[in-house]
């Protein structure tokens, strides 16, 4: 439009033309940039495919060098949660408590306290000692009920390295516990002979929930490709490739794993860098995995494979907005200079960056060392010169500075060895090395740190261990004494109440019979025969009396011959239920009974009917006073069989329970029983091999539970029937019993 103007004020039609000119030429300039523009974009579309490739591997090296970082710091983690524990094994081997506890003979040591202490002061899992033959004879556990104590662990293969004379270092699912933990494992040896194993076990579930915590995917597997350790418990126990007969053998035998059949991931192999698996639920992810030296482990890290594609991908895009934006803006030369300008500024980053390392390595409270690939010394900062005392700035062979020098390509991981100063003198220290990257060459920077005031302070901690260990002993003792006093009062208080109700039972009859004997003697001197054969009649019934105290006194004490065999439960409640029948009648009780018919546990049929028979007789006293008046009789299985008598009676005082299996000792009035019946009910049951139990509330009734013995026989068809006996029907209990049994009983 300028030059339209132009042409008309300036009067020159001639360039009206040339503008029309121009535009056909612009126009076919354009419809060339056009066409050059789509034929180079569809070059650098078939380029980029063609580089497809290359991004790929760009890719991959880039998240196998994260993938070498990351696993290295989780290994220096996995391996700094072992060795922390590596030294205790062979400190416990040395100890004379537990060397004697090998030697002293018996099955079962008393070393479980010791072991115990230990453990708890190490902050282990478990600790336990076995024998040389495999059986544990100490554990810090022994008072748990997943004691391994008498447990035998020989099969285990951290037992048969340690027995070998090896450090058996073995993760496994707890054959007792079911815990999975690592097993470090010591031979024990006295006079050089090994005589048993000591094994420390420790959890790593710290280490694993640190993975959760982190979102890292991360997991270990061992040498046969068994993930034992993941970021997600889901993997747990999957195998990373098929097992051989050999190896599913060996960990059916070993129950490494508990028992359940390994699993497998789907593997496949997508580049010689990595191996891709297929996630239950999530999507696909790339592996990179990593060895665990000494261990035969292998860590790995999982990436997905959703987020590497779309790397690759973002990669093409942005190559492809780089390329429409240069082509289009036509700004090439700008873009030079505006990355000249920011390759200067990462230069000026660098070099802040390089100043502010150095400045952070020569103020440091270490003292570090660069070395060169071939050892030598190019670098030692002020600490490192101040602890060395040395006056210049020579750079002295590092082996004349650190005795023992291990090397560069030793270890990563904080050594102790000793300083070597110029004046002569020597002094603890922490050494490190680790490889850095500042040149071209790979350099070695070694860390020391001076642990002299840390020696000195351990050595003030293990003698106030050693005195507070003194202490809690002494106090253990005097806590023990405390304890045997209350144990003896408690006793002689048993024994006083018992002599109280023998005393009372006994001197009543005694004093009748004083009475009538000297009635009898005055009534014969008046020839009253009458009256004395009357006297006489009377004495017999209070000796009788007496003769009956007597028996239930010597059922309470001593132990009887049992005659244990398999007995069925019902009949027996039958029976007792029968002898109560009009008793349970009269006060109009319902009782209830839940027991199957085939139900059987090893015990005696006459001394169970007993123990029924008093139980179910203080139940109906019990319920006397109640306005619902029920008992329950039911049976159920466990590891034995557990009758329950459960009343809706008055319940017990909880004063009244801790003596309530105590003998003469009554919940009743005077009179009304001689306290007998529940010590003699005890102590049936405990001579048949069970336990009698009670447990009470005041108003809510009592529950007494006799657990016995399992039967041996099978009742795998085994059916329970529930019928409740109602006090208004006048039909036999016996009748009802021999309908349950399939039995006909005559009445």
């Amino acid at each position: 439009m300028s030059v339209l103007k132009h042409s008309k004020r300036m009067n020159h039609p001639p360039q009206i033309e040339a503008t029309v000119a121009n535009r056909n030429l612009n126009g076919g300039y354009n419809s060339r940039l056009l066409v050059t523009l789509l034929l180079s974009l569809a070059v650098f579309l078939f380029l980029l495919a063609m580089f497809d490739k290359k991004f790929r591997a760009s890719e991959t090296d880039k998240l196998q060098e994260q993938a070498s970082q990351r696993l290295s710091v989780y290994q220096n983690s996995l391996l700094t949660s072992i060795e922390q524990y590596e030294f205790l094994p062979a400190v416990l081997s040395t100890d004379p408590r537990i060397l004697h506890a090998l030697t002293e003979g018996s099955a079962v040591s008393e070393s479980s306290p010791l072991l115990s202490q230990t453990n708890d002061r190490a902050g282990s899992d478990e600790i336990f000692l076995m024998n040389k033959d495999g059986l544990t004879i100490g554990s810090s556990n022994y008072l748990s009920n997943t004691s391994f104590v008498n447990q035998n662990y020989a099969f285990r293969p951290y037992f048969k390295i340690a027995i070998e004379g090896g450090l058996g270092v073995y993760f496994a699912v707890g054959a007792t516990s079911g815990k999975a933990g690592l097993f470090l494992a010591e031979a024990v040896y006295v006079d050089g002979v090994v005589t048993g194993v000591i094994v420390v076990k420790i959890s790593l579930a710290a280490l694993e929930n640190s993975w959760v915590q982190s979102g890292e995917k991360v997991w270990l597997s061992d040498e046969l490709g068994i993930v034992f350790l993941s970021y997600d418990a889901r993997w747990q126990y999957l195998g990373l490739r098929p097992l051989s007969l050999k190896d599913q053998k060996l960990v059916a035998e070993t129950k490494q794993y508990g028992t359940e059949e390994i699993e497998l991931f789907a593997i496949k192999d997508d580049n010689s860098k990595y191996s891709s698996v297929e996630l239950k639920g999530e999507s696909e992810h790339i592996l990179f995995q990593q060895d665990i030296q000494g261990l035969g482990w292998k860590i790995s890290w999982l990436y997905s494979k959703a987020e590497f594609t779309k790397a690759i991908n973002l990669k093409k895009i942005y190559l492809f907005s780089l390329y429409v934006f240069m082509i289009i803006s036509g700004l090439w030369v700008r873009e030079r200079i505006k990355s000249a300008q920011t390759q200067k500024h990462i230069s000026q980053l660098i070099q802040q960056s390089e100043e502010h390392q150095r400045a952070i390595i020569e103020n440091t409270d270490a003292g570090l060392i660069v070395l060169r690939n071939d050892g030598i010394t190019t670098f030692i900062n002020p600490q490192a010169k101040l602890l060395f005392r040395l006056e210049d700035d020579s750079l002295p062979d590092i082996q004349l500075l650190i005795s023992p020098w291990r090397g560069i390509h030793a270890t990563v991981r904080p050594t102790d060895a000793t300083g070597l100063r110029t004046d002569g003198t020597k002094v603890p220290i922490l050494v490190s090395t680790s490889a850095i990257g500042t040149t071209g060459e790979h350099e070695y920077l070694v860390t020391i740190h001076d642990v002299s005031e840390l020696k000195s302070a351990q050595l003030n901690l293990l003698k106030s261990n050693d005195a507070l260990e003194q202490r809690v002993i002494s106090r253990t003792e005097e806590l023990r004494q405390a304890e045997n006093e209350l144990n003896q009062s408690q006793r002689l208080a048993s024994l006083g109440r018992m002599s109280s109700a023998i005393a009372h039972e006994i001197n009543q009859p005694i004093t009748a019979l004083s009475s009538y004997a000297a009635s009898s003697e005055l009534l014969l001197h008046r020839n009253d025969h009458e009256k004395v054969a009357l006297n006489l009649t009377k004495i017999k019934g209070l000796i009788e009396r007496l003769s009956y105290i007597s028996r239930q006194l010597r059922m309470v004490s001593g132990k009887r011959n049992t005659g244990l065999s398999t007995i069925r439960i019902l009949p027996v409640v039958q029976y007792a239920l029968d002898v109560l029948k009009t008793k349970t009648e009269q006060l109009k009780v319902k009782v209830e009974i839940d027991i199957g018919e085939f139900d059987e546990a090893q015990g005696n049929s006459m001394m169970l009917e007993q123990v029924v028979v008093n139980l179910v007789s203080n139940a109906l006293d019990a319920v006397i006073s109640k306005t619902v008046r029920e008992i329950y009789i039911r049976s159920r299985h466990g590891s034995g069989l557990r009758l329950s008598i459960e009343d809706t009676g008055q319940g017990l005082n909880p004063d009244d329970l801790p003596h309530i299996f105590e003998p003469f000792y009554s919940t009743k009035d005077m009179g009304e029983g001689l306290g007998l019946g529940l010590a003699i009910s005890y102590s049936l049951v405990t001579d048949m091999g069970g336990k009698l139990t009670v447990s009470s509330q005041v108003g809510n009734g009592s529950l007494f539970n006799i657990d016995l013995l399992s039967s041996s026989i099978n009742v795998k068809n085994n059916t329970t029937e529930s019928f409740v006996f109602d006090t208004t029907d006048t039909t036999d209990t016996t009748e009802v019993a021999s309908k349950l049994l399939g039995n006909r009983v005559e009445k």
